[in-house]
């Protein structure tokens, strides 16, 4: 009889996991949203929202009269992961969903090619881990069948340490 290796059951149960506790929390259907040029961000509460922001452009913004400079600072990370990649795919739209849920499995953020979406935990935002995503969403977007996963990830990094270096 052939016995399975531990590995397989950790990944088991993590997809057991993912698919019990967090498939409530990624239905769009429940969230608000903020649109930007590049993005689509679903949020819960208003807090969050204010936070997100908060916390990847460091002022308080008030959304209710004025939400341009909080979309320009959205989508000019954008811009600036695609610069820096040097890759500016077609049709760049990506799904933003903010939550704390993801606590749970231990996760800043993530990004879903099959979703094409980037799950992110308010409290642990900042440009930096948004711009990581993005890379990963651009790199995805921008390659018909997107590149192994080490490559990606060693890119995004490139990201990290290159976002605002020219400033």
């Amino acid at each position: 009889m052939m016995s399975l290796p531990p590995r397989f059951f950790q990944h088991l149960l993590l997809l057991l996991f993912l698919s019990t506790y967090l498939s409530p929390a990624i239905s769009a259907e429940d969230y608000k949203t903020f649109e930007t040029k590049y993005t689509t961000i679903h949020y819960s509460n208003d807090k969050d929202i204010d936070k997100f922001i908060w916390r990847i452009g460091g002022k308080r913004l008030n959304l209710e009269s004025d939400t341009t400079l909080a979309k320009y600072r959205i989508d000019r990370i954008m811009e600036r992961v695609q610069t820096i990649l040097d890759m500016h795919p077609e049709d760049m739209h990506i799904d933003i969903f903010l939550s704390n849920m993801y606590k749970k499995i231990n996760k800043v953020a993530f990004y879903s090619y099959k979703k094409n979406a980037i799950y992110i935990v308010v409290d642990n935002a900042n440009d930096g881990v948004l711009a990581h995503e993005m890379a990963h969403a651009v790199i995805s977007s921008y390659f018909g069948t997107p590149p192994p996963a080490k490559m990606q990830e060693i890119l995004a990094q490139y990201v990290d340490k290159q976002l605002w270096s020219d400033y």
